[in-house]
């Protein structure tokens, strides 16, 4: 009787690549045993071959196979596909270094003469990864449809979500941050004016300058979105702090809460760039689309004010390097205006 494992995902396929039958047979009937659906393969060719048929979710995988090896597998398939859990089958005296590991995104590994029970254990943390990394794409698909609803109330802002997701990204990667704190940026991204949905339309889309009782209302999307998110289930916590705090300024003069310097979360500091980039390179009923390089010397004056100034300059040379030149609109005014 299957001992009690993580639930499987829907489709959730294990193929076993080895050139030894007696493993291949002896893997393949403890995995069926489990209610695991399994394929096999004797050599990397074929394991190749069934990784571009099919969706594979794991590979339990001979570390040493003659001809092509293991390692030989893995360079090959993280050419087309990154996605696929692995897990290494080696022998006792086998046992790969913990930095290859890493290099070659390899989950674990198995020592054959070990109890396969230990083997069952690797793949139910798999499973678990799999459902978790199933999750929150789910979760970043909803959150991306609804931030784009919210443009649907902004015409004006069409496409700035993806936009400011997608620099938000590039971002990230320069500044090499983890895992977690690149999905939180991008969670934060997809949501941070969550709160507009709280604003009226006569604010929102009125042309030119706010007075100042609606300068105020503008301000509460901040907190309103915060509040709003909080009832989103699965909400990295970062995330909360870039709806709320992406409009704080470095000397303090921002809003909500006038945090200044580094008391603002991190993640709201670089978000905060991408969505002012943004701003003022796309037209706004109140103002016409700046040049690239007028808004990166717009960034460059605030830094250290509204920016800060250790990460205007490394979101300058990001933008330098990958963005294109837009034709220029026109040049800026003498004072910044912007709404959000």
């Amino acid at each position: 009787m299957p001992r009690l494992a993580s639930t499987l995902p829907s489709g959730f396929t294990i193929l076993i690549i080895d050139d030894d039958e007696a493993v291949l047979y002896s893997t393949k009937q403890l995995l069926l045993r489990e209610g695991h659906h399994v394929l096999i393969a004797r050599n990397g060719q074929e394991a190749l071959h069934l990784c571009q048929k099919h969706e594979i979710h794991l590979l339990l995988l001979d570390y040493s196979m003659p001809g092509m090896t293991g390692l030989d597998v893995i360079e090959n398939l993280r050419s087309f596909n990154r996605e696929t859990q692995i897990i290494l089958q080696t022998g006792f005296t086998e046992k790969p270094p913990r930095q290859m590991l890493k290099e070659l995104d390899i989950q674990g590994y198995h020592d054959k003469s070990d109890d396969p029970e230990r083997l069952l254990l690797w793949v139910d943390a798999v499973i678990k990864n799999v459902n978790h990394t199933r999750v929150n794409q789910q979760l970043e698909h909803s959150l991306l449809v609804l931030g784009i609803a919210l443009e649907s109330r902004d015409l004006e802002t069409a496409g700035h979500t993806e936009r400011v997701v997608s620099l938000s990204q590039a971002l990230a990667q320069k500044l090499q941050l983890d895992t977690y704190q690149s999905r939180a940026l991008r969670q934060g991204a997809y949501l941070h004016d969550l709160g507009k949905l709280m604003i009226a339309d006569r604010i929102l889309h009125k042309a030119g300058a706010l007075d100042a009782d609606e300068w105020i209302t503008m301000q509460s999307h901040s907190e309103k979105g915060f509040a709003l998110a909080l009832r989103i289930h699965g909400l990295a916590e970062p995330a909360l702090e870039i709806i709320r705090h992406h409009h704080e300024a470095w000397d303090g003069s921002g809003y909500p809460d006038n945090l200044q310097g580094e008391r603002i979360p991190f993640l709201a500091r670089i978000f905060s760039l991408c969505d002012v980039f943004d701003a003022l390179t796309s037209d706004r009923p109140y103002k016409a689309a700046w040049t690239v390089d007028a808004a990166l010397s717009q960034l460059k004056k605030q830094a250290g004010k509204q920016f800060d100034p250790q990460l205007v300059p490394v979101f300058i040379d990001l933008i330098s390097q990958t963005i294109l030149k837009k034709p220029s609109y026109l040049e800026p005014p003498k004072e910044l205006i912007w709404h959000a």
